[in-house]
């Protein structure tokens, strides 16, 4: 269904024929994790519905009530996965991001009217629950101290920003599949290449990446030993003398990356109860599921509901 490849990989005339032809989506990855391009077949037919989308978009008060919808979904899944730790640890912190988190969802949220007021609220929400990872992480090997973001300044920033791109990767694939324009959303705003649908659709979805990270390293699944330091963030460009890429202060091990990408896999296949159906389905399903029910919001059939996961 989805072929990802990370680092300097190329493919014979006859693979490239196959992929297309079965309509297999493949992704290109640098080795770290940074999205280069798609092998792309003929875009979606389905014009009609790209042109609902950008006239249910255009109405201000429409891109507010999917966008309240997208970080309500989101805080309420950060809220589950920290009830989830706090039965086992019992830790004032949890307690309280725990409340403040769930106020914002069903006060402040609910009487919000403006776009700009719902991603602030959203900000503090992330604030809240990201600083509950000191607590939920039990492995004194690791060490948390904020979100950072490009590059990632430690090893678990480092896990969030790859795994977050597989995430985006295989949103993206479903978004295509459906025939929606990826880059016009609602929660995060248009800008030149941003893939704003898919960065609301994402939203939802990454407590149970986080869950996930968590668990591999209280498990100790993944270790220290794991990780590379001060790597080159395009390893397979450093012979070519015209390009001067950065260095990562860390990043995964080809060891450590083999871990990820196999539970990433294993993680699209658990499956989840899904209110809108009544039904259990893999992740992979569910976010199949939540682009369909995106294309039938824009086209007035059905009202979009967030996923929310149990325990």
């Amino acid at each position: 269904e989805q072929l990802i490849l990370l680092g300097n990989i190329a493919l014979s005339a006859q693979c490239a024929t196959y992929l297309l032809k079965n309509r297999i989506d493949t992704v290109f990855l640098t080795y770290y994790g940074r999205f280069k391009g798609r092998l792309v077949g003929e875009f979606g037919k389905n014009v009609a519905l790209r042109i609902e989308q950008f006239r249910f978009l255009e109405k201000p008060e429409n891109r507010l009530s999917l966008a309240r919808e997208f970080v309500a979904a989101k805080i309420y899944n950060s809220v589950i996965l920290m009830k989830k730790r706090n039965y086992k640890y019992r830790a004032e912190t949890l307690a309280s991001s725990i409340l403040r988190n769930q106020a914002i969802h069903k006060y402040n949220l609910k009487d919000c009217n403006d776009l700009e007021m719902l991603r602030g609220y959203e900000g503090i929400a992330a604030k809240n629950y990201f600083s509950t990872f000191p607590v939920m992480i039990r492995n004194d090997d690791f060490e948390f101290k904020g979100r950072t973001k490009r590059p990632p300044k430690d090893e678990i920033n480092a896990l969030l920003s790859l795994s977050y791109t597989f995430l985006l990767s295989h949103v993206l694939g479903k978004v295509y599949i459906v025939g929606l324009d990826p880059y016009y959303g609602s929660l995060h705003e248009v800008d030149y290449g941003r893939q704003s649908l898919v960065l609301d659709l994402m939203e939802e979805f990454r407590p149970i990446i986080d869950d996930m990270l968590i668990s591999m390293i209280n498990r100790r699944d993944i270790r220290k030993e794991h990780f590379v330091y001060n790597a080159l963030e395009d390893a397979e460009f450093e012979d070519d003398h015209t390009f001067n890429p950065p260095l990562l202060p860390v990043s995964l091990s080809k060891e450590g990356m083999k871990k990820i990408i196999y539970r990433f896999s294993l993680l699209l296949n658990s499956t989840y109860y899904y209110q809108s159906l009544n039904c259990n389905l893999t992740l992979n399903q569910i976010i199949l599921a939540q682009a369909r029910m995106i294309a039938a919001h824009f086209k007035s059939e059905k009202i979009y509901t967030g996923f929310r996961f149990r325990i």
